[in-house]
């Protein structure tokens, strides 16, 4: 999914609604009120989740910004350097489904409030940077929990292994959780 048909333009375009209305009533040129302002947002808001149900789910690469349990179904794709982010909820990222190719891959998988979880093959070198705003992280065996956890691994291999992933994984309020497959 692009950017452009991401969520994201959205709500760009109702930041830049509601600053041109806060500009125009300190300008003197509308009478504004900020008791506007909140009704607004919701509307805007509104507006784009009815335009987001009536919009095709597909995994393209990563996940648009969302709510409720996001789990993408990576079974056979080819994971070289991806981005997956997803806003409320839990989120498994489950890459043992996927191929890795020979050389270096990189995903980076980020989460706004909630649990995510990530499953990496067991037979692959990994290098992960896991963290979080508040909460816990936990990469295999490593854990850390609080305010602003993160824990950093690297398995013995990977510097010369022909085939390697370098993973980042970030929550803002909640858990991540780094396994290899079992």
């Amino acid at each position: 999914m692009t950017r452009l048909n991401s969520g994201e333009v959205f709500f760009a375009l109702g930041l830049i609604l509601i600053g041109a209305l806060l500009l125009a009533g300190n300008l003197g040129w509308l009478a504004f009120n900020w008791n506007m302002v909140w009704p607004l947002v919701l509307i805007l808001f509104g507006v784009w989740l009815v335009w987001r149900a009536f919009q095709p789910a597909r995994y393209v690469g990563g996940a648009a910004y969302g709510w409720g349990d996001y789990e993408p179904d990576l079974a056979g794709k080819a994971i070289h350097d991806e981005n997956f982010s997803h806003g409320f909820g839990d989120f498994d990222l489950d890459l043992s489904r996927a191929t890795i190719p020979d050389g270096a891959s990189s995903v980076r998988a980020s989460l706004g409030f909630g649990d995510l979880k990530v499953i990496v093959p067991r037979d692959l070198a990994v290098r992960v940077k896991a963290s979080a705003g508040l909460g816990d992280v936990s990469v295999f065996a490593k854990k850390h929990e609080g305010i602003a956890p993160a824990v950093d691994f690297q398995s013995d291999d990977y510097a010369t292994a022909p085939r390697k992933l370098a993973l980042e994984a970030r929550v803002g309020l909640g858990e991540v959780k780094v396994v290899r497959a079992s």
